[in-house]
């Protein structure tokens, strides 16, 4: 059988697949430095007049860094990334010179307590464990009443940042509720403790100018893309290096080495190790070579689908051109998984042919014009 390329093309797919556009980086930086009031609480100068400053470190900065947790399964349905992939943007923005975030361990962030006593006893609790009054507080400032309720549910990681607490203590001490501890033993106190919701859990500084932010999306992004033609060059030159060191066919095998084609790849191999210029250069070489390839091509149909996808469901789904890209080529993502969307066998895996980023600009440029 002759080569047909189709391995490389699901290939392809893994990286496609961990992909992500400029405005999800935004969302999710957004999301990690949450304004904070160190600034305005230490009574320093405001944001204004440190538009033009460089970046701060850790160590420099007013604001110390605050204790942070993201859901993490809301904030994956949110921004559409898989878990590892919002995971290792993270270890991006903690192994950057100017550190910008610290991570930790992931923890259980909501945390539920239920009095078995009724509303009684749930006061006596708030009266002698102070998170549990500042939590009760929080809630009556925001219209809950808690007349005949025995039980409160709150965000332990945004209550102790409040309170100027590390949650580690928070929960322990709110652990030792469930057990009265005396010389004799331990017995239960008739409060149960729940914790749940697994969350990204990191320190992050909440006082960065707005220049700031947009440095850090910009060192996102640039990272992101990089890595995407890195990964991308690397398999199609292994690829095409492979194919030219291998036979047409299996009958064409004989029991003797071809010590040409096994040169040739040894060269190849020390090439692609030893010389890191060459590989740039042949890196801007190939991007040229495809986005000729991708402009010559007739993408008359392609557009059409793009056009009926969104006419069908536009309506009921939050669609941009990755979104419409994936589905063409394959590839699964929270929002969008194989499960469900691979039945719409109309579209899904129906233009693996074209480049992913060719139908992933025109069906943003198609996105663009019905808005």
């Amino acid at each position: 059988m002759t080569d047909q390329g189709k391995d490389l093309s699901e290939l392809r797919r893994h990286t496609f697949g961990n992909s992500v556009d400029r405005y999800v980086l935004k969302k999710l930086v957004q999301k990690i430095f949450k304004k904070c009031r160190c600034r305005k609480i230490r009574g320093r100068e405001s944001h204004a007049t440190d538009e033009n400053s460089e970046p701060k470190t850790s160590a420099s900065r007013i604001c110390p860094g605050h204790e942070r947790a993201l859901d993490i399964h809301k904030t994956v349905h949110d921004l559409d990334v898989r878990e590892e992939g919002i995971s290792t943007l993270m270890c991006y923005l903690e192994l950057h010179p100017y550190e910008w975030v610290e991570n930790l361990q992931p923890v259980y962030a909501t945390c539920k307590l239920q009095c078995y006593g009724g509303p009684a006893q749930l006061q006596a609790v708030a009266k002698k464990c102070p998170p549990v009054a500042v939590a009760i507080a929080k809630q009556k400032m925001e219209g809950e009443t808690f007349s005949y309720r025995s039980s409160v549910e709150f965000d332990i990681i945004e209550l102790s940042d409040s309170m100027g607490w590390d949650s580690g203590p928070v929960k322990r001490e709110l652990r030792l509720l469930q057990w009265n501890l005396q010389p004799g033993g331990a017995s239960k106190t008739g409060v149960m403790v729940e914790f749940s919701d697994l969350t990204f859990h990191f320190r992050s500084p909440g006082d960065l100018t707005e220049d700031e932010m947009d440095g850090v999306i910009d060192f996102l992004h640039h990272r992101v893309v990089k890595q995407e033609k890195t990964e991308l060059f690397q398999l199609d030159l292994l690829h095409s290096s492979l194919k030219s060191a291998a036979h047409r066919n299996y009958w064409m095998c004989c029991d003797e080495a071809n010590m040409a084609k096994s040169d040739k790849l040894r060269g190849f191999i020390e090439d692609y190790f030893e010389n890191d210029k060459s590989v740039e250069m042949r890196m801007s070489e190939a991007e040229e070579n495809s986005l000729e390839d991708s402009t010559s091509r007739d993408l008359g149909q392609l557009v059409l689908d793009i056009r009926q996808f969104i006419n069908l469901y536009g309506h009921e789904h939050s669609l941009n051109g990755r979104v419409i890209a994936r589905v063409f080529h394959g590839i699964a993502s929270p929002c969008f998984p194989s499960l469900t969307w691979g039945r719409v066998r109309r579209f899904w895996r129906c233009h693996l042919g074209v480049d992913f980023n060719s139908i992933l600009k025109i069906a943003t440029k198609e996105l663009i014009g019905l808005r």
